[in-house]
């Protein structure tokens, strides 16, 4: 299981250690620029001191004055005609300019006749020491900047969340049962999305709550009568006070009773027919369902041994075996449906003058002896498969429609 996290904690830590990494990276640059200028400082100073220092012996014609610059430079050294004067613990030089020796960093400088040497030195530990020092007042004047940066970040992620953490603290106290919209006011354009997508879910779910509860008051209303009628004849026969219809009138209203139910455990399966995916051949589905009908239905397919549609089989089936069912039920001829290379399949009727479509659950005419669902679970099932679905009244003539989108590859018709 994958441990709780803090999506402020994770992006304060890592902006920290980015302005740490950065800070440290600014300051080790400072330091070496520091170090090449204070060595090129040092430098001068041993070039100035060693001319000083000539010159101080040339007037002087002894060490007295040379002892004042030695403590404030380092070490010097003192040679005359090849006689050392005063003397350092770093060997002889043979050339003017500035030499690395074991230890010491020194400058040699000699006088136009040759006659005069100066070299003064610095020890490289007390090099070392003045370049520490100064790169350690340094950090010290950069470390509070670093603080300050810190306490900066951290704030300034805390006020750029705030708006995702008030969204999370109402998505929180929402109770459960709330599925009106939830608010997207004042979320950054990142994340606003989320609000988003999470109304378009409470939408459908709403819908789906509204829907179901719609259904089930609609088909205890359905079903109360034939129920009704069912148990008051089976009263009257069972008391005796029957007359010889009453036993066709029992069957009649169970027959009515069964027809619903089938009708209600088709739209139950609609919704999974309707999640089902992939291909199917629209002829072979289409002879399937005819066949399986029990009613004679005037089939044109187009001279086509194959068809194929994207459309799940099963709810490719679903929705012509109503259709066809409501063509037989309320037309007064023989169902036809007609395929086409579209693809696209028509089923048609014709239909008594003021017949129309009626597409809500349980939306059916005083005299009709369906049940008002059919063409609810074709609007369902069609709408989840993406098929187009196209109702006409012509002529005395009634038509459905199905355009199915074209296979992916498929040559145009």
């Amino acid at each position: 299981m994958t441990r709780p996290w803090s999506l402020r904690g994770r992006l304060v830590r890592r902006v920290v250690l980015g302005a740490s990494l950065a800070w440290l990276a600014g300051v080790g640059l400072a330091a070496l620029v520091i170090a090449h200028e204070m060595s090129e400082l040092m430098d001068e100073t041993l070039k100035g001191s060693a001319r000083l220092s000539l010159d101080l012996y040339h007037h002087a014609g002894d060490a007295e004055g040379i002892g004042a610059v030695a403590r404030s430079t380092g070490t010097i050294r003192i040679v005359e005609d090849g006689r050392e004067v005063s003397g350092a613990p770093w060997p002889p030089l043979g050339s003017d300019g500035g030499h690395d020796v074991t230890g010491w960093r020194v400058f040699r400088l000699s006088d136009p006749g040759g006659r005069l040497v100066a070299e003064v030195g610095q020890s490289d530990a007390w090099r070392r020491d003045e370049l520490v020092e100064s790169v350690g007042w340094l950090v010290a004047l950069m470390l509070p900047v670093l603080l300050a940066a810190l306490v900066a970040v951290r704030g300034a992620v805390a006020s750029a969340l705030r708006p995702a953490m008030r969204f999370a603290q109402t998505v929180r106290s929402r109770s459960a049962q709330d599925l009106s919209p939830v608010g997207e006011d004042h979320l950054p354009v990142e994340l606003a999305p989320i609000p988003q997508a999470l109304n378009g879910y409470l939408e459908d779910i709403r819908a789906r709550v509204e829907a179901e509860r719609q259904f089930a008051t609609n088909a205890a209303h359905e079903l109360r009568t034939p129920v009704a009628a069912a148990s008051g004849q089976a009263q009257l026969i069972a008391a005796g006070l029957a007359d010889a219809a009453a036993p066709e009138r029992l069957a009649g209203a169970l027959g009515r009773m069964s027809h619903l139910i089938d009708r209600l455990l088709q739209l139950s399966r609609a919704e999974a027919a309707a999640a089902g995916g992939g291909s199917s051949d629209l002829v072979r589905v289409a002879r399937m369902v005819v066949a399986d009908l029990g009613t004679p239905v005037l089939f044109d397919d187009g001279e086509m041994e194959t068809l194929a549609v994207s459309a799940d089989p099963d709810a490719l089936a679903l929705i012509l075996r109503n259709l066809l069912r409501n063509a037989a039920d309320h037309g007064t001829g023989r169902p036809r449906i007609v395929l086409s290379p579209d693809p696209a399949v028509t089923v048609g009727n014709a239909v008594p003058p003021g017949a129309s479509f009626r597409h809500g659950m349980f939306d059916k005419s005083a005299d009709s002896k369906g049940v008002g669902l059919g063409l609810a679970i074709v609007t369902r099932v069609a709408r989840a498969q993406g098929i187009a679905v196209d109702y006409a009244m012509a002529g005395g003539t009634a038509s459905v429609t199905l355009r199915f989108p074209r296979e992916p590859g498929a040559p145009a018709a």
